[in-house]
């Protein structure tokens, strides 16, 4: 299991540096290409959100208001859309980081609550490397902002795992409490 996870941390760290390491890059190219290669598989992506749309109701209220207000904003604004995915790709790979140095650390830390902190230490450095390597990349720039963005990944990855190993704590109570009587 140590291999996997080295592997997992490995791999990851190394597809960030990847994707950091382009010049200008930007998400909605990729988003088509990846829409292109799912498309030649019919993950049958469209008949799920046919069937959900189908169970939904006819009138939203204000949500659809804000829906459509938003979606006509972003067909004349298509940038918002790119900042969106750039902001929210921040968030989900540092979330999958932290739970990767978790996944690691945990091999080696006999403590859950060690490799918890170690792992949102990993974490926040990655944060603060990422965005020193892109600022050293031409057309790219790392910037504070975005270290406190991918903060958020870390700190959701911190908090999930914190909250696990506290219900896992509440349930093994309960149940030798069971036992016990």
């Amino acid at each position: 299991m140590k291999k996997k996870a080295w592997f997992f941390v490995l791999a990851i760290l190394a597809t960030l540096y990847y994707l950091s390491s382009i010049p200008g890059l930007r998400v909605l190219p990729v988003l088509s290409q990846i829409n292109a290669i799912l498309r030649t598989f019919d993950m049958g992506i469209t008949r799920l959100a046919t069937a959900i749309a189908a169970r939904l109701p006819s009138e939203l209220g204000h949500a659809q208001t804000l829906s459509s207000d938003f979606y006509a904003y972003a067909q004349r604004n298509p940038v918002i859309i790119e900042f969106m995915l750039r902001k929210a790709a921040h968030v989900f790979v540092f979330f999958v980081i932290t739970i990767a140095f978790f996944l690691l650390l945990r091999h080696y830390l006999h403590k859950p609550w060690q490799a918890i902190l170690a792992s949102f230490a990993a974490g926040t450095l990655m944060a603060f490397l990422d965005e020193y390597h892109q600022s050293l990349v031409d057309g790219r720039h790392g910037t504070l902002v975005d270290v406190g963005i991918d903060m958020i990944g870390v700190l959701a990855a911190t908090f999930l795992l914190i909250f696990s190993f506290w219900l896992t704590s509440q349930y093994r109570s309960s149940t030798n409490k069971t036992i016990s009587s």
